[in-house]
This record gives C-alpha cells, sequence and structure tokens, in this order.
C-alpha cells in the first residue's frame, strides 16, 4: 500500500463478533423503508437513534484513547505514523481541526493525568 494513499475502507481483517453486529444491524436500518411507519414511531426513532450515536461517539473517543497511548495509529496497514491526529486526517479524510480536537478529547476523557 502506498503510505501517501490512504482509503476510508477498514482494513481486510474480519471485525470483531460485537462489530460485525452492528455493521448488519446498520445495514437493516438503512434499508428500512421509512414512509410506511407512522409519525410517532419515526419520532421515537430520531430520539433512540440520537442516543445510540451519542453512546457509539463514546466508544469510539475510548477505542481511539487506547490507539493514541498505545502508538498504534497506522497498524491496521502495518504503517508507522506520526500522530494518531494525522492517522485520522489521512484516514477518515478529516480536517485538521477535527482530528486534533479528536484526539484531545479522547485524551482528556480516557487517559489518566
Amino acid at each position: 500500500m502506498d503510505p501517501n494513499t490512504y482509503s476510508t475502507h477498514p482494513p481486510s481483517e474480519p471485525l470483531d463478533d460485537d462489530l460485525a453486529a452492528l455493521k448488519a444491524a446498520a445495514g437493516r436500518l438503512a434499508a428500512r423503508d421509512l414512509d410506511r411507519l407512522p409519525d410517532a414511531v419515526r419520532a421515537a426513532r430520531i430520539l433512540a437513534l440520537r442516543g445510540l450515536l451519542d453512546r457509539l461517539e463514546g466508544l469510539w473517543l475510548r477505542e481511539l484513547a487506547g490507539v493514541d497511548a498505545r502508538g498504534a495509529a497506522g497498524a491496521e496497514a502495518d504503517l508507522a505514523i506520526g500522530s494518531t491526529a494525522a492517522w485520522l486526517r489521512g484516514r477518515l479524510r478529516m480536517g485538521a481541526s477535527a482530528a486534533s480536537s479528536y484526539v484531545r478529547t479522547a485524551r482528556a476523557l480516557f487517559r489518566a493525568p
């Protein structure tokens, strides 16, 4: 793999069972015909989805803190990356400010002082 070319696609290694199940559930949700649902159900789904997004964001930040602490940014592609923020910029095409902010937040929340 060219170290200057990154993809937003995950590595070819299989996801663990929990992430695979989550990915499958997201696929089922995306395939749902929302026009057939009553308004009350759609409104309730909005609230439930926001709660799930917040929880997933917390899990993502916890995992990001772990990758950062171990210096494992780039390990999925067997690359040594200079910083976790640079890795997020390259792999997820994040802006510099957003990537740095996520890393700082993850460190603040999940790493010992």
